[in-house]
């Protein structure tokens, strides 16, 4: 995900148990796992909504063609000629 590898990681947790002592890390590894699973739930409602307004939508872009097909006269009368011409 980052691209860390152990060396970084082993630094990276070293210099975090020096700043924050070993009796703060587990109120300090709390407080980001619950903003991690927080970042999650907005994500995934995000995209949920998303995906509820694009289907949305499409299902009015297909309602309105299916309107205009169905009240283009033009269009059946195009229809018409076009197989009078094969039944020819």
């Amino acid at each position: 995900m980052f691209n860390i590898g152990w060396q970084e990681f082993l630094i990276i947790s070293v210099v975090i148990v020096i700043i924050l002592g070993p009796k703060e890390l587990p109120n300090a590894l709390n407080f980001v796992l619950n903003i991690s699973r927080k970042i999650q739930i907005l994500a995934r409602e995000f995209l949920s909504e998303t995906e509820n307004i694009m289907t949305k939508e499409d299902i009015r872009k297909v309602k309105q063609t299916i309107k205009d097909i169905k009240f283009d006269d033009n269009l059946i009368k195009e229809f018409n000629e076009n197989e009078e011409v094969k039944d020819e």
